[in-house]
């Protein structure tokens, strides 16, 4: 299990991983199923006239019997371009320029209050990219942090038995809230604008030729297929970490330990909301 007295060690912030990451399996969704386009923007405006003018008015031909109304069109412009403009495209910022942007893009968004503050909002893409890869492969990244650290150590009554139970689970409460507090289509703009730069954060990592959003789905596989255990879950703590009393527990991957950690109620709300996004990508 892996959890040391102090709350340091194996606390490597998956709960913010698996929020981000389902969320952004959505826009992953829209991603793959149909290119994104800039929405036009309409004009409600009425359309400029042009004030008559005093000229002579040519003799009519004697074969013309019915008039042709005609068009005003506002000089140097066309009609579409009276109701349709173009959003504009901001640039994308560089991947070492891009935290400010993305902290502003982020924050933005209807977080539940007093939520929004537990983003570490340095080196943002870098770390989502490596932890991804590394959940993917079964693992925790240390140093990579996308969430702040949990408030409360994990702890057992003195004297007691060696349990994971009720008390430990209410410690990632804030983080299960911070997950359902925004929609996963608000995250779709955010995705698609920030992909090639965690593409190319996934390239540093030495995977040059290989698509970050594939890796992206491993990871959720991965924590999908984390096995349902009754609970409490027996501890033994043979040196100065806890451990899983059970063999097979201890020998799971530590992405999926770390989903067990979480306790049977705040696990479910998480695979549901991973299961969603899985049902988005298998649409045709």
């Amino acid at each position: 299990m892996a959890e040391n007295s102090s709350g340091q060690g194996q606390q490597l912030y998956y709960v913010g991983i698996a929020a981000v990451a389902a969320v952004l399996l959505a826009a992953l969704y829209f991603l793959i199923a149909k290119p994104q386009q800039a929405e036009p923007v309409i004009n409600l405006m009425p359309p400029a006239s042009i004030e008559p003018t005093a000229t002579t008015k040519p003799e009519p031909e004697p074969v013309t019997a019915v008039e042709t109304p005609v068009e005003t069109v506002v000089p140097g412009s066309s009609p579409e371009d009276e109701t349709v403009t173009p959003e504009p495209v901001l640039p994308l910022p560089t991947l070492d320029e891009s935290d400010t942007e993305v902290k502003q893009r982020l924050l933005t968004l209807n977080w539940k209050p007093g939520l929004a503050g537990l983003f570490v909002t340095e080196n943002m893409l870098r770390s989502f990219v490596v932890q991804v890869d590394n959940i993917a492969q079964g693992q925790l990244a240390k140093g990579y942090p996308v969430l702040q650290p949990l408030e409360q150590s994990f702890s057992l009554p003195e004297g007691g038995e060696l349990l994971l139970s009720a008390n430990s689970f209410k410690r990632y409460e804030p983080y299960i809230q911070l997950l359902e507090s925004v929609p996963a289509a608000k995250m779709v703009a955010l995705f698609n604008r920030y992909e090639p730069l965690m593409q190319q954060a996934y390239a540093e990592l030495g995977y040059p030729d290989e698509l970050f959003k594939r890796k992206l789905v491993a990871a959720i596989d991965l924590l999908l297929d984390t096995p349902q255990v009754s609970y409490p879950i027996a501890l033994v703590r043979p040196s100065v970490v806890y451990e899983f009393a059970d063999a097979e527990l201890e020998q799971l991957p530590a992405a999926q330990k770390q989903m067990l950690r979480l306790g049977p109620a705040n696990q479910q709300k998480i695979k549901t909301l991973l299961r969603e996004y899985k049902k988005l990508l298998q649409q045709p």
